[in-house]
């Protein structure tokens, strides 16, 4: 079973549960995006976001990335299962709160950055290698990336390469606490029995309200073509297939060596 989803008094827990890497495969994201539209179609509990293992995510396969989300049709990199599971999560009616025990990569980041609240144990990572694979991340989710870390630190993430610590993505406000793994739980706990003292009406219409002002676009049509054209061509050009053959065969980068 990919997801395991406990009810709990005040919130319902989603639980990523194909460790040790919670790999985002078409199974896992499908089966997201199914838990949420139900839970929402219901009471729409506040949710717990956490994970099995040893990584909280470690996103895309490697040797399995679709040419579905480098698309230069919206509305086929739209039809994804990522991208609908990113639209789950910013459209579900209640607050999310992630608890995150392990590394996340790639897609795993943003996903983090679709909820609201994340708490993070000590020693946790975060990395959004694509150039190292020669691809070029999307705007949406470039734009989630900024407003929840800022735009110096995406742009170090993005353009090194390199993983950062939960650190350092705290003292930007990507994570709300920093804890020893063994009060991770109970934090994150903390925070939505908090937040059940809220009305529920007013927490979900703020919400609302917070992602509509986020996710509204104003990119032009131009830009959107041409970033949609940057994209796919990465996905379909040469240095896309040399390191990904480099990754699956655990060799060096062929770049800059």
């Amino acid at each position: 079973m990919s997801l395991e989803i406990t009810p709990k008094s005040h919130w319902t827990e989603i639980t990523l549960n194909e460790p040790p890497r919670n790999v985002l495969d078409r199974e896992l994201l499908e089966a997201l995006v199914t838990a949420l539209t139900d839970l929402g179609r219901g009471d729409a509990p506040m949710i717990l976001l956490s994970s099995r293992g040893r990584h909280f995510s470690t996103g895309y396969s490697i040797g399995d990335i679709p040419e579905e989300i480098f698309h230069r049709d919206s509305s086929v990199r739209a039809s994804h299962p990522f991208e609908k599971a990113m639209a789950s999560l910013i459209n579900y009616p209640s607050p999310i709160v992630a608890a995150v025990q392990g590394d996340a990569y790639g897609g795993a980041v943003e996903l983090l950055a679709c909820t609201d609240l994340r708490v993070a144990a000590e020693g946790v990572r975060l990395g959004v290698p694509p150039v190292r694979l020669g691809l070029v991340y999307s705007h949406t989710g470039l734009r989630r990336m900024i407003r929840s870390f800022g735009s110096p630190l995406v742009r170090e993430m993005l353009l090194t390469g390199e993983a950062i610590s939960a650190e350092r993505a705290w003292n930007t406000g990507f994570f709300c606490r920093l804890v020893q793994e063994d009060q991770l739980l109970a934090t994150t706990e903390g925070i939505l029995e908090g937040m059940s003292h809220g009305g529920p009406k007013a927490l979900r219409g703020t919400r609302r309200i917070l992602n509509l002002l986020e996710e509204t676009e104003v990119l032009p049509d131009e830009s959107l073509k041409e970033i949609a054209r940057l994209r796919h061509e990465a996905w379909s050009g040469e240095e896309f297939v040399r390191a990904r053959d480099a990754f699956i065969n655990r060799k060096p980068s062929p770049f800059g060596s």
